[in-house]
């Protein structure tokens, strides 16, 4: 099942990834970049957000007078900057889920990976926080909405005594302080814990990149200015606690399982956030990953050179002091917590050299698996086998489900394919081995293509090898012509090894003739560049704008009203008090000593709600407190028909069996969208219906 997950989310990617390589390169493509590009995102955020905390005030009556000047009167500067700040929060939450969904379809998210994939949960739920916390401070329309629903989610867990919803029924409970902590939680707060995440998430990651390319960086910031410009961020109008919106343009991104609460209760809302979450963090282990052979070192010919810690994408070696008295300084140690068996080590290696004919060939470190003794094997094994003038070795990445398919398409005399953990596994005296013992007259690298390498820096690697540019270093003396990437443009025709292995076999020397080098046309792909580049940033400032509004969602039905039942009221004790005698009293220290001894303890209230005689609402509710001895408190918001109604509450907070010890009841004309809030005053002890 997972395999078949997997597959079908690669056969989405794929075909996306070749489309970009046209325009980006594989360098650039911002599928390659998804972590960083997030990151990146994060700080436009925090650059635009910085500018708007410096015009915004933190009260009830300024939030939303500020926020609407800087959208209109300085719209030039703070406008842009507000349509910034919220693009690219949004843009952060594609990338995010786009990156969580790459780690997974192509395997990178089980074994000792699982550290970066289970700490990136919690980065997720502290995004969403953080982007709702941000349009609480706008205080428009939708916040409120977002303020209420979100505190009525609060409330279903057993945190607070009192309902935190109430706090947004009427205009004269809220106080400014509640817009000091929203700026607190939302601009210092949850910041701080999301950057402890994102290095606890890169902590087990040798050279992790957090920062995309420049020119992705300049193209993804234009394009988030454009929509900004276009189509700015607003407010969805002041708000007003008396009135009911019919409709709200939600979020998606972030509002995406407010909705439900309109359907389901908090409790199953939670429930669904929970086993999200729990489900996400066992992904690793659905099923566990095959335990592989880690790497191993070999004293007798570890010189310390740290090459192998330097190439090492996940930090799993280090080095230390030496333990075997040689008069080197350090040596490998490998830790099996963190190693991947990637194999890129072994290619670093120096002593991983097969023209050692006279002592055993053992690098100073080696794959169990498939050393390099068994490789120089393996390739002398196919080597025989080879016929012709133009004979071809390939090696294939043995985990790359491309691999069957080249395999499957090089099935001549004149051409052999051999697996590699990875093609960076490969040293490059391996393809000096070759071409100057004539066991093949060209070599193909067939490693993962689009620059998406397995283990992160395979490919990067083994061209910087190849180009003579990072040790170890390709031979000067080696025909870098008789060698092809295949995975780099113009050779790899996005992925066809065939055509690769083709190519490079017609650029060889003919038996009676030299045939010239094809010229390699490095502008094939310019005139897709400009256009497949300014469609994908388009598509994308698209994506970002459209579900950051729309679709709308309605809120209430056209004709309806909205009525808020919230209150909070203490039960009568479970029993009488007693007047303590005068020698129990000296028995009680003298700060205890009180004349009457109540019981701790009091009843639950009983609540009823109707509308026209029709029951809307009806509960017991037991007091708070760990003595039971607290208030117990009601909300609930209820939609209703317009028009003429007869509206009933009654209260029963004593042991009694037949009617109410509090009730009300009165026609009320409700008008549509309006909200009506049902109180109870506890000072003159009875039933309020608010209308403001």
């Amino acid at each position: 099942m997972l395999k078949l997950l997997q597959r079908a989310g690669q056969a989405l990617f794929e075909p996306l990834r070749a489309i970009l390589d046209r325009g980006f390169g594989p360098a650039l493509n911002p599928l390659n970049s998804l972590g960083a590009l997030t990151i990146y995102f994060f700080w436009i955020v925090l650059v635009s957000g910085i500018w708007l905390f410096i015009f915004f005030k933190t009260s009830v009556s300024g939030a939303y007078e500020s926020v609407e000047y800087l959208t209109h009167e300085q719209w030039y500067l703070g406008g842009v900057m507000r349509s910034l700040h919220r693009y690219a929060s949004d843009a952060a939450i594609i990338t995010l889920a786009l990156h969580m969904l790459k780690e997974f379809v192509y395997d990178r998210h089980r074994g000792n990976r699982w550290f970066s994939w289970v700490t990136g949960v919690p980065l997720l739920w502290l995004t969403i926080p953080l982007g709702i916390t941000g349009y609480w401070l706008v205080w428009d329309q939708l916040a409120w909405y977002v303020a209420l629903t979100s505190a009525e989610l609060l409330d279903w867990l057993p945190i607070f005594s009192e309902s935190m919803a109430r706090n947004f029924l009427s205009s004269d409970v809220l106080s400014d302080r509640f817009f000091t902590l929203m700026a607190f939680l939302h601009l210092i707060g949850l910041p701080l814990f999301l950057v402890f995440g994102i290095w606890l998430h890169v902590l087990r990651i040798n050279g992790p990149r957090i920062n995309p390319p420049r020119a992705l960086m300049a193209g993804s910031l234009v394009a988030m200015t454009v929509l900004s410009i276009a189509y700015p961020a607003l407010s969805q109008g002041e708000v007003d606690m008396t009135q009911v919106p019919e409709s709200l343009g939600l979020d998606w991104y972030y509002l995406l399982v407010y909705p439900l609460l309109k359907a389901w209760s908090p409790g199953w809302v939670w429930g669904l956030l929970t086993g999200v979450s729990l489900l996400l963090c066992m992904v690793p282990w659905i099923p566990p990953q095959k335990a592989q052979a880690v790497a191993e070192v070999d004293l007798d010919n570890c010189n310390g050179c740290q090459r192998c810690a330097d190439d090492c994408p996940f930090s799993a070696i280090t080095m230390m002091e030496r333990s075997d008295g040689k008069a080197y300084e350090s040596e490998a140690v490998v830790d099996p917590s963190l190693c991947l068996s990637c194999g890129l080590c072994v290619g670093s290696c120096p002593t991983a050299t097969p023209f050692r004919r006279h002592t055993a060939l053992s690098p100073g470190i080696d794959m169990p698996d498939l050393s390099a003794s068994m490789l120089r094997e393996r390739l002398l094994e196919v080597s025989e086998k080879l016929q012709g003038h133009r004979r071809v070795i390939v090696f294939t990445c043995q985990d790359n489900a491309r691999a069957i398919k080249i395999r499957s398409k090089l099935n001549d005399n004149e051409t052999a394919a051999v697996d590699i953990i990875c093609a960076a596994q490969l040293p490059p005296s391996f393809i000096d081995f070759i071409l100057s013992r004539k066991l093949a007259d060209a070599v193909v690298l067939a490693g993962c293509a689009g620059g998406n390498c397995q283990y992160r820096f395979g490919v990067e690697w083994t061209e910087q090898r190849i180009a003579r540019e990072r040790d170890p270093r390709l031979r000067k003396r080696v025909d870098a012509d008789r060698i092809a990437l295949a995975w780099l443009e113009p050779w790899s025709n996005h992925g066809d090894t065939s055509a690769v292995v083709a190519a490079l076999r017609e650029s060889l020397p003919q038996p009676e003739a030299v045939a010239t080098l094809p010229e390699r046309d490095s502008g094939r792909s310019k005139p897709w560049k400009i256009p497949v580049t300014a469609v994908a940033y388009a598509l994308f400032a698209v994506l970002v704008g459209w579900l950051s509004v729309w679709p709308r969602f309605q809120l209430i039905n056209e004709g309806q009203a909205m009525v808020s039942v919230s209150f909070s009221h203490a039960g009568q004790r479970i029993g009488e008090c007693r007047r303590l005698t005068q020698q129990e009293l000296d028995k009680l220290p003298p700060n205890m000593r009180k004349l009457d001894d109540c019981p701790r303890q009091r009843l639950p209230v009983r609540v009823v709600f109707s509308s026209d005689d029709n029951m809307l609402y009806e509960a017991v509710l037991q007091p708070s407190g760990f003595w039971n001895d607290g208030e117990s408190s009601v909300y609930r918001r209820l939609a209703l028909p317009a028009g003429k109604k007869r509206l009933f509450i009654g209260m029963i907070d004593s042991s009694r069996s037949e009617g109410f010890d509090y009730s009300l009841e009165q026609e009320i004309d409700l008008m549509p969208g309006q909200h009506l809030v049902v109180n109870f005053d506890g000072t003159q002890q009875k039933f309020i219906f608010k209308q403001e």
